[in-house]
């Protein structure tokens, strides 16, 4: 496949690192919103060592008449944000794997803008695919294979813990480090830190497993530090915030049914991902690894890319996929 990286961020690039290691994949565009990579080799900033004769540019319209079979896009969260440029490549009949994180299951807070995406990307026969690590596989993909082996379920329970100081920059701005609570709580209401994605994945697995729900509730409280902690150059004194607990719970005929637990901070011990199912048989299953972020994303998106490509037009999401599994 001849594709094409939008967002050379830390995914971004380790998304072109992976594809260059492959066969069957070749880079043949390179788009970053910042002027310092603009004009450069993809190789460069990727960091190979080695030119790889694509020079990062600042918009799409350069390639409007190439030949792209699939973009990687790797820029911000939010649907809105990413809705002209996924328009740009649906219309130029490209097809899209997405880390945006509002993507992955948009029809319970952008009904109308995913309704109207799925008919764009039908009208041009192009697919289109929202994923990543979370959302788009430890609290919802992977679940969603876990009751595959149950008779009955009464409740589902995820807890993720991640450690925040390997977490790309923009990630960590997010997550509000170094605020004082009082004005943690101001940029929590104007939107400008939190975690996006979880409100999508459970929703995503309600529609699936057909579970009403009366009420989603939501809980996005500081980590505040004891000690002093630092962070790239940067440290966060006692008392500043160190990193962010959100909890969100989907609540049926009264009861809470699917709950996560998604802790993210500074120095975090005991870094698990932990799926737990009540019913019959009842499943709890711990993953243990400290490289459940940027590096299995960029693993996902790549081997979650030729199924997309193969896959029927519109909107997708990973249930209308193949499972997950390795390329080599």
């Amino acid at each position: 496949m001849r594709v094409m990286q939008i967002g050379l961020g830390s995914i971004g690039c380790a998304v072109s690192r992976l594809l260059v290691q492959k066969s069957g994949w070749q880079i043949v565009a390179a788009v970053d919103a910042d002027p310092a990579k603009q004009g450069r080799d993809l190789g460069e900033i990727v960091g190979l060592g080695q030119r790889l004769g694509v020079t990062v540019t600042s918009d799409l319209a350069a390639f409007q008449d190439s030949h792209v079979d699939l973009a990687f896009l790797t820029t911000v969260s939010t649907l809105p944000e990413v809705l002209p440029t996924l328009s740009t490549l649906i219309q130029h009949h490209i097809d899209v794997v997405a880390s945006t994180e509002e993507l992955f299951y948009p029809y319970y807070r952008y009904a109308e803008q995913a309704l109207a995406l799925d008919e764009l990307a039908k009208q041009h026969g192009v697919s289109v695919l929202g994923t990543g690590i979370n959302p788009g596989f430890v609290m919802d993909t992977l679940v969603l294979v876990l009751t595959g082996a149950c008779q009955h379920i009464n409740r589902i329970a995820v807890t993720r813990v991640a450690n925040a100081s390997g977490a790309r920059p923009s990630l960590q701005k997010k997550l509000g480090l170094g605020l004082t609570p009082e004005t943690f709580a101001e940029h929590t209401a104007q939107r400008h830190v939190g975690v996006f994605g979880l409100v999508d994945s459970l929703a995503f697995l309600a529609h699936i497993l057909k579970w009403h729900m009366d009420d989603f509730k939501e809980r996005l409280v500081p980590v505040i530090a004891d000690k002093p902690v630092r962070f790239a150059q940067e440290r966060v004194d006692p008392g500043q915030v160190c990193g962010v607990r959100y909890i969100v719970k989907g609540i049926s005929h009264g009861k809470e049914v699917i709950s996560f637990d998604l802790r993210m901070y500074l120095e975090a011990e005991n870094v698990r991902d932990t799926i737990y199912i009540e019913g019959t048989p009842t499943i709890e299953m711990t993953i243990k690894s400290t490289d459940m972020g940027d590096v299995a994303a960029a693993g996902l998106l790549v081997n979650m890319s030729p199924l997309v490509h193969q896959a029927r037009a519109g909107l997708l999401t990973m249930v209308d996929l193949p499972l997950p599994h390795w390329q080599h």
